[in-house]
This record gives structure tokens, sequence and C-alpha cells, in this order.
């Protein structure tokens, strides 16, 4: 066990005595605590999963790792003292990023120690009293919310000690764990929000989307906010002027330290005191007293499992599927018949289902989407008669929006080779296929129309409506290099069938195929820019292009069993 964690383990330990006058066991509150702390240690999370593919070791210092991440975005949290000039904005902008990046850490890291049902299936059967028991899970609780909130409100604590004296931290670090309640109410009333509106089986489902809307929208912000904000209007900015100020959490918390540390009596500073008391208070009360027992009920119920509800049967016990008609017709545009088709199906819906799949694709798409923002925002002379003009800026955006379509389709056929599942790739090798190579394509023909296409459809008929008809042999020739792009890649990387390969391999290929994906396209629309008003050598290209295209994906279609044997020798 490290440093960290025997510290926290010496320090809720320190009222033995007083556990043991409440019938607690302390040598098996000990023994318990300590071995969830060594699992909590050696439990990969988001910020250790890179290093762990890269050693393939086990992880053992899980927990300096993630208090070193919430400490640097505490870091970030100092610029909100300069904002405005008085501490009721300082510190309502302060509590606004707290509460927010803690919610979004806690349904990120604390899902896996809240939703523990393991405890009952191994701990329970022991003898071990009931009081015993629950002890050790909130005191887990309390360590796991300790190691996370200290370093995120650390750089801010010392920021304040030094600019308003040490005397104003006691209150300020009183309103930090009232804070914190309050964020532990309102995750506890999103699962029990969450549980009530659908299945257990769906739970640990929708809050993975809650996780990378928080991503993006962390990421987001940070990337846009600041580009938005007007710097002489964010210095003079005074919160206390909005009326609906007093509405907001943050603010209560903002005022009630502002009266502990001034003593000024006003109703709004006394009202602030009164709610950043009571509310975080009576929140845990109503946690404890009405949320925890039916939260508790339908934890039980909660499978590990990925998996949605078993699909529903008509009388004859033929398969009934809400989406058939929609994913038929796609399969019946874009696949053939047989291995083709039944790879498309089998990945369209893998990637629907999947809760690792869409961890790793959809915050990166998110991320991919904040750039393009950025890109728009950071061209301030940016106008759309330029692209309805088509002058050099105009083509210059037309054109980088036609290509960064194909950095989120090679981003998300990436990851098909990845699943933590990767032995049921033995049905693979069980049917009889001639050429499985049209299981590979069946599965890049499925990313490009669940990816691809509606982007596709979406900047044609816009690009059309703005410029005319006139930019149609631009859009086919980008569209064609796109598809050419991903279909060269795929016949160069795809050594194996989909989801067919261990996640511990995808570091070692991931880098070159990161700079691959950021140069290709990038170095072909340049290339595009500079043929772009010559509409002859557009067309021939663009014939070129798709012929080329069309090519590579039937010589992926038909790749053997041999040649798949000599590439896994490779």
């Amino acid at each position: 066990m490290n440093l960290v964690n025997r510290f926290f383990l010496w320090l809720v330990l320190l009222p033995a005595q007083l556990y043991e006058k409440m019938g607690i066991n302390t040598h098996q509150l000990r023994a318990v605590l300590n071995t969830k702390l060594l699992i909590d240690d050696r439990r990969p999370n988001t910020f250790h999963q890179t290093q762990q593919k890269k050693k393939k070791k086990p992880i053992s210092f899980a927990t300096l790792g993630t208090m070193l991440v919430t400490g640097f975005m505490g870091c970030f949290f100092v610029f909100s003292f300069f904002v405005g000039q008085d501490m009721i904005t300082h510190l309502t902008i302060f509590f606004s990023f707290f509460l927010f990046v803690l919610a979004s850490t806690l349904i990120a890291d604390f899902t896996s120690v809240l939703i523990d049902i393991r405890d009952n299936v191994i701990i329970l059967p022991k003898p071990i009293s009931d009081k015993t028991f629950v002890l050790a899970r909130l005191l887990h609780v309390l360590i796991h919310i300790s190691k996370l909130v200290f370093p995120m409100a650390l750089p801010s604590l010392i920021f304040v000690g030094i600019n308003q004296g040490v005397l104003k931290l006691l209150p300020f670090i009183l309103l930090i764990a009232l804070a914190t309640l309050f964020t532990i109410f309102l995750i506890n009333a999103l699962y029990i929000l969450i549980l009530k509106l659908t299945t257990p089986d769906r739970f640990k489902t929708i809050i993975s989307y809650f996780q990378i809307i928080f991503a993006i929208a962390f990421y987001g912000g940070y990337q846009i906010v600041p580009r938005l904000i007007n710097k002489v209007a964010m210095e003079q900015y005074d919160i206390r002027t909005n009326f609906w100020a007093w509405l907001a959490p943050p603010y209560w918390f903002a005022g009630a330290w502002q009266f502990l540390t001034s003593f000024e009596i006003t109703i709004p500073l006394i009202s602030s005191l009164i709610l950043s008391i009571v509310v975080p208070i009576a929140s845990i009360y109503i946690v404890i007293k009405y949320f925890a027992p039916s939260f508790n009920q339908k934890l039980s119920m909660i499978s590990g499992s990925e998996s949605g509800p078993a699909p529903q049967a008509d009388v004859d016990g033929k398969k009934v599927n809400s989406n058939s008609g929609y994913l038929s017709l796609l399969t019946n545009l874009f696949s053939e018949k047989g291995a083709e088709t039944m790879s498309f199906q089998n990945v369209w819906k893998i990637t629907a289902r999947s809760r690792d799949y869409k961890m790793k694709v959809y915050p990166s798409l998110g991320y991919l989407v904040v750039y393009l923002v950025m890109m728009f925002l950071n061209n301030k002379n940016f106008s759309l008669a330029d692209v309805q003009n088509q002058t050099g800026r105009g083509k210059i955006i037309f054109i980088s929006l036609i290509y960064f379509s194909s950095l989120i389709l090679i981003m998300s056929v990436n990851q098909l080779l990845y699943s933590e599942k990767y032995k049921a790739a033995w049905i693979y090798f069980t049917t009889p296929i001639e050429k499985p190579g049209k299981i590979i394509s069946g599965a890049i023909k499925s990313m490009i129309a669940k990816f691809f296409l509606p982007i596709v459809a979406v900047t044609f008929i816009a690009a059309t409506w703005i410029v005319g008809p006139k930019i149609i042999p631009n859009l086919l020739l980008g569209i064609f290099n796109e598809l050419l792009i991903i279909f060269t890649i795929a016949f160069l990387s795809f050594r194996e069938f989909p989801f067919a390969q261990v996640p511990n391999q995808a570091a070692k290929s991931n880098f070159i195929r990161g700079l691959v994906s950021m140069i290709v396209p990038v170095t072909i629309g340049g290339l595009h820019y500079l043929i772009y008003n010559f509409m002859p050598v557009v067309i021939i290209l663009a014939i070129l292009s798709g012929g080329a295209a069309w090519m590579v994906m039937d010589a992926i279609k038909n790749k053997t069993w041999e040649v798949l044997k000599l590439e896994y020798k490779d």
C-alpha cells in the first residue's frame, strides 16, 4: 500500500475506541479497508490505461496518478480568482468549476466504488457484523472522495491563503466540504432518477453517455469559452449584478464565505449562509433516509455485463428488431449477401451496444468537433460570402470540412480491431467462408454507413445549397479521396478480424496510425486545393480516385485465408 493510502487509513481509524464502543470490530474494519484501498491502487482507470498497455504490467499506483490528474485540473480553478474584482464573483466561479469537475469525476471514477456489488457476495457471508460492514463501506467512500477533493482544491487553498490570509482558509475548507456533500447528493439523485426511468441493465450504459458528455463538455469549455470572453468585460464582471445569482448553489457558498470572513449582515449573505449549510446537510439526510433504500434494492439487480435487454421474439420464435428496416436498407445498399452482410450487421450492432467501444471512440469524435469549432472561431474574418463566392479562404474552409470527416472515419475504424472480449472471434474461424476478406470489407462498410454517410449527406446538401451545382465535382473528389484513404489504411493495417485483437496491443501501432491519419488527409487536401479551380482535372481525378477506391475495396474483399495466415505470422 502506498503512503497516501496509509495516511488516509490511519486518519479514519483514529477514533478506533469510539468505533469499538459502537460495536465495531476494528480489526475486521482495518482488514476490509486495507483490502479495498489495495484494490483501488490496482484498478485501471482512464488515466492509467495507456501506461498499462505499454508496459503490460499490473497497475500499482492508480491512486497517485488520479490525484496528480485532479491536482492538475485544480490548477485551472485558480483562474477563477482573476475574473471580476470581488471575492463573491471569484468564489462563485470557483465553486461552479469545483461542482462541475467533481461531479464529472465522480461519475467517471466513483461509479466503480459505489456500484460494487461484490461486497454482498465476498464480505457478507463472512462472520462480520452489519455495523462493521456498513462503516467500512462508508469510510471507503469517504477516503475515495477525499483523494479527489484534496488535490483538486489544494491550488486554490494555497492561493486564498497567500492573498487573503491563513485565518480565512478555515471557512473556505468548511464550504468545500459542504459543496462536496451537495455534489454527492446530486450524483445520487442522478443515479436514482436513471434507475427509475430505465432498467438496471442499461444503467451503466447511460452512465457512460454522461461520462462522454462531461468529457467533451470539459474539453470544449476549456478550449472555446476563453475565446468567447472579452478580457476587459471579464475583469470588470460582478456576479452580484445578476438578480438570479442567488438561485445558483455556487453563489451560496461564495456568499457564505463572505459572511463568515467579514460578518457583513445583509439579506443575500445571510440567505447564502443558511442555504450553504442547510441544503447540503438536508440533501445527505434525504439520500440516507429516502434514496438509499430504493437505490440499494435496484443496485443488487445491476449486472456487470454490457449487454442490453434480450431481443424480443414473435410467436414463431423469430427475432424482432426495432431498427431492422433501416439496417436492412443500408445492408442491401452497401454489402453483398453472405459473409459481408453478416459482418456489416454484426459490427453495426456491436458498435451500437459496446460500452467499451463507445467510450474509446465517441469522446475522440467530440474532441474533433470542438477542434472544428475552434477553427472557425480563430478565423475571425470568415463569412458565408467567402464560401458562396469560393474565395481563397472559402475554399480552405470547404476543403477542411470535407477532409475533416476522414479523421472521424479513420478513428472509428481503427478501434474495430480491439475488444476486451476478443476470444469471441473464434466464431469467424468456424464458419465455412471461402474469402475471409469479406468479413473485413463488411466491417469497413458498416463504419462508413454509420459515421461517414450522415456527414457526407449533410455536407453535400449544404454545399450544393450554398454554392450551387458547380461544387459537385470537388465534392465527389473529396469523398472519393476519403474513401480511398480509409480503404488503403484498412488494406495495409487490418491483419485480423473485427474485435479479434487484445486491447493491450493497441498502443504499439496507435502512434503511427494517428500520425498517418493526420498527415495523409492534410496532404491530399492541400493537393486538392491546388487543382480546385481546374474543373477538367478535378473531374478526371474524381473518376480515377473513385476507381482506385473501388479496386482497393475489392482487394480487401478478396483476401484469402492464405494471405491472412501470412500476415498473422508477421
